[in-house]
């Protein structure tokens, strides 16, 4: 037999590698590529998916293309390529990367007096960042050392070295592509790489393994790493490159574990994404889109998708109801929420834009909840472009990011999410964006960045985007425990914190926010056009931490810091949104920025110590915020008097007038007036308060101090300044007695209401206080079109011909010719069913008209069957032919 010719033999041999290597691999990938098989039809369609479901107005508040409900874990991660990612993919991600951090100067107009002072700021920094460049083997800049696993010196540095790279990277700075600052960042990268990341291996890893110091390990140096990959891409050697790369997914570790939730996930996600584009690994690229889906692990990881709602009792991320939590038990849409939408708005710009491959489009089909947030999630939590303090967690304890600063925060997440979002979502998301930053105090250019100035310049200069209508009303967001009210002019928003056996009652944490432990007991935040900055105006360590505003306690201090996710003890604490009165339900999304038009809220308390208790109800009108406390209670050995902090004003000026029953006090700090018949006050520049028991046979003692309060951030934060800060507060308190068995209070805050209106309104009040004892509190109140009944039923009585069998927070009223009554379960038992007997029902033959799904009416009695998660259920009523 003759034998094949060489050249025949060597082809067949070539075919055979070749057929195995093709073999191998797609039965590696097989899994994975069955499992996405499903999805591979949405890869070029993702966006007319979206659109599928319908359009948007530009007009705010008009339905969104709605989203589809799908259980945990059947969430659509990105499809594999069936082939290799080309190099123009790459390039085209790197060239998106480096213009959402650096700038698309191709399309910018760095003539602007924003971005000119930018630059300048940007020149300025980085000389003053290179006169302490002096790497040595134990750091890179004299002032940020020596390195340690234990430390944040390592990751301030990649931090530091990161701001001169986007500096020298940035056309108009001073020493743009400079040479030899270019050498002085490659070398400190090096440094840091070898010197910490490799010489410190062991320190690192045992770091991690322990969680100490774990975020700034896993994610802040991480992620400044990754930025400085892409800047730097044509100048690293491939190697360099290679190493950084993998040291990064070393360091980030599992993506798909239990823990990672939230902002950290966001931030983990945009980690890989970012090191896979300046690696040119697909499969980094794709681990961190997967991470956004949470799809990697079993049913207990996939519940932590970013794009999905968390079911009640899951904890941390977004609901459906408007909640955002982090950490499992803490309203935060002001902290981590931010982070989260920030995050996202820079990886679906750099994904999902119509510039973007389409080999790593995020398609997952739960996309839209993500815009649709800034509506549902974060519009209940901003008056006047300001974040409330109070789902802002311990960031409250920083002295460099107020309120408004947040809120700067959330318009540039909010503009940037403009450019990866459906071109039919662009109006309505910018219309926050406009309202926001015309009403915002800060100057929200002065830290932006200037990719983040010219896109907001680019929204701002539109003419054709609308402006969002400025929220009115009460909005609930009832799974976080939290409401806000604002007032139909938009001059002042009322707001509370509340606790319970689901929410915590304040973070504190690493060190910060140490004086919190009445921060969530009740305390209620005014905010008024007359002083926007007063949260930000050095209040935390200046403020008397036992005398929150609205809380009830003893006087004797705590003397430690409160203990991580520490909780209320109680489960009551929620409210209910009336559903008539021609406003809206207290439901932000679809809102057109109108929430309900009163609200009753309600928190048993019982103190962290849980020496001090009260029961506390609310109700909220547009006219004021009515306050009923009752079975005020303490027990603490050696007694102690107990107060409620009715008021405790940082004045935006010493010397601010009080007016006391019409008698006039503008005395020096130091001054106390005490009183236990009085009728109204007045503080100028904030409102007038009315006590509703001064004509009570034994009234509760009122007293009013001025008082100059000193401090520093270094008392409510480790790390914070220790320079001494002073700040004059006028206080309002209802003083209960030492020990007291069963005080109580009733109050009015009358927000930037005249000295005249005030008196006024005490001498002819549109309210009664009807009940207001341990067993129910209520409250009626009259106005133009109607009149509501305010009930707490803390136990199954009857109040002005209302009975329930059930313990619930009520509201019935009329408005025009509708009644309408408003259930709900403060207390968040699941499939409550809650039954009220109205006798006005049957007395005045009314007609039944709309209602809740699970409201039925029999006879006088309306049975109220599903109620959970503290949501409201309303039914409405009609006399004769009204409806």
């Amino acid at each position: 037999m003759s034998r094949p010719p060489p050249l025949l033999f060597t082809f067949a041999f070539i075919l055979l590698i070749l057929t195995i290597i093709y073999t191998n691999f797609f039965s590696i990938t097989s899994t994975t590529t069955t499992m996405f098989s499903r999805l591979s039809k949405f890869r070029e369609k993702v966006h007319d998916k979206f659109h599928a479901g319908g359009s948007s107005s530009a007009y705010p508040g008009q339905q969104a293309p709605p989203i589809p409900e799908k259980p945990h874990g059947q969430h659509n991660p990105p499809p594999i390529p069936p082939k290799p990612v080309s190099a123009e993919a790459y390039a085209i991600l790197r060239k998106r990367w480096m213009n959402i951090i650096v700038g698309d100067f191709d399309h910018i107009d760095s003539s602007s007096k924003e971005i000119q002072d930018r630059m300048t700021k940007m020149s300025t920094a980085m000389d003053k960042l290179l006169e302490t460049y002096n790497p040595t083997d134990t750091q890179v800049f004299n002032n940020c050392g020596p390195f340690c696993a234990t430390t944040v010196h390592f990751k301030n540095t990649c931090g530091r070295l990161l701001a001169l790279a986007i500096t020298w990277a940035t056309p108009g700075t001073r020493r743009y592509q400079d040479p030899d600052v270019l050498q002085k960042i490659l070398y400190g990268i090096d440094a840091v790489f070898e010197n910490f990341f490799v010489k410190m291996a062991d320190d690192v890893k045992k770091c991690i393994e322990t969680r100490q110091n774990w975020w700034n390990i896993q994610i802040g140096a991480p992620q400044n790493l990754a930025d400085l990959g892409v800047i730097l891409y044509a100048h690293l050697h491939l190697t360099r490159r290679q190493e950084i790369g993998a040291k990064i997914v070393e360091l980030v570790g599992n993506p798909f574990i239990p823990s990672l939730k939230g902002g950290n996930r966001s931030w983990v996600s945009r980690i890989l994404i970012v090191a896979g584009i300046f690696t040119d690994n697909a499969t980094t690229i794709y681990t961190g889109i997967r991470c956004l889906s949470a799809d990697g692990g079993n049913d207990n990881v996939r519940k932590n998708t970013l794009f999905g709602y968390i079911r009640p009792g899951d904890g941390e991320g977004l609901y459906k109801d408007g909640s955002l939590i982090s950490h499992d038990v803490y309203p935060y849409a002001g902290g981590y929420g931010l982070i989260m939408l920030g995050s996202l708005a820079r990886l679906l710009n750099l994904l999902n834009s119509e510039q973007s491959p389409h080999e790593f489009r995020v398609q997952d089909e739960h996309l839209g909840i993500i815009y649709h947030c800034v509506e549902r999630n974060f519009l209940p939590v901003v008056w006047q472009g300001i974040i409330f303090e109070h789902v802002r967690g311990r960031g409250v304890a920083r002295r460099e990011g107020p309120g408004w600063d947040n809120g700067h925060l959330l318009v540039h997440a909010t503009a940037l999410l403009t450019l990866g979002s459906p071109a039919s979502l662009t109006p309505h998301l910018s219309s926050y964006v406009r309202l926001w930053q015309s009403t915002n105090p800060g100057d929200i250019f002065r830290d932006a960045e200037i990719p983040q100035i010219s896109t907001l310049q680019a929204i701002l200069s539109n003419p054709s985007l609308p402006i969002a209508p400025s929220p009115k009303g009460c909005f609930a967001t009832p799974m976080q425990e939290h409401f806000a009210y604002h007032s139909s002019d938009d001059s002042w928003c009322f707001t509370l914190s509340m606790s319970s056996t689901r929410i915590g009652r304040a973070e504190t944490l690493n060190n910060e926010n140490l004086k919190s432990w009445y921060q969530g007991d009740g305390m209620t935040y005014l905010y008024t056009t007359t002083h926007k900055t007063h949260y930000g105006d050095d209040y935390w360590p200046t403020m008397d931490p036992l005398h929150c505003p609205g809380t009830t306690n003893h006087q004797t201090p705590i003397p430690s810091p409160m203990p991580y996710k520490s909780m209320g003890y109680k489960p009551w604490s929620g409210g209910v949104c009336w559903a008539s009165g021609g406003w809206g339900n207290g439901v932000a999304y679809g809102s057109n920025s109108v929430g309900a038009r009163f609200a009753a809220i309600s928190m048993d308390h019982l103190a962290l110590d849980k020496h001090s208790s009260a029961k506390k109800s609310w109700y909220l009108t547009d006219r004021g915020i009515f306050a009923l406390g009752a079975s005020v209670s303490s027990d603490i050995q050696p007694g102690t008097e107990v107060h409620t902090a009715i008021e405790s004003r940082n004045l935006d000026q010493p010397g601010r007038m009080v007016v006391i029953n019409g008698e006039e006090y503008t005395d020096p700090p130091g001054w106390v007036k005490k009183s236990s018949r009085v009728h109204w006050a007045w503080l100028e520049n904030t409102g007038g308060y009315i006590f509703l028991d001064a004509k009570d046979r034994t009234p509760t003692e009122m007293v009013f101090t001025r008082e100059r309060r000193c401090g520093c951030w270094k008392d409510v934060t480790g790390d914070g300044k220790p320079d001494e800060i002073c700040r004059e507060y006028v206080n309002i308190i209802a003083n209960h007695g030492v020990n007291p068995k069963e005080g109580k209070y009733a109050y009015a805050v009358l927000p930037l209401a005249t000295r005249e209106e005030t008196e006024y309104l005490q001498a002819n009040p549109t309210w009664n206080v009807i009940r207001n004892d341990g067993n129910a509190q209520a409250l009626e109140y009259r106005f133009d079109e109607g009149e509501v009944i305010f009930i707490t039923f803390w136990n199954r009585v009857e109040v002005k011909g209302i009975k329930v069998e059930e313990r619930c927070q009520v509201i019935w009223g009329r408005w025009k010719g509708e009644w309408c009554l408003s259930v709900s379960d403060p207390q968040h038992q699941n499939n409550c069913k809650v039954v009220v007997d109205v006798a006005m029902i049957r007395d005045r033959s009314l007609r039944v008209g709309r209602s809740d799904e699970g409201v039925t009416v029999d006879g006088s009695k309306v049975i109220i069957e599903g109620l959970k998660n503290g949501a409201t259920k309303s039914i409405c009523f009609g006399e004769r032919d009204e409806l």
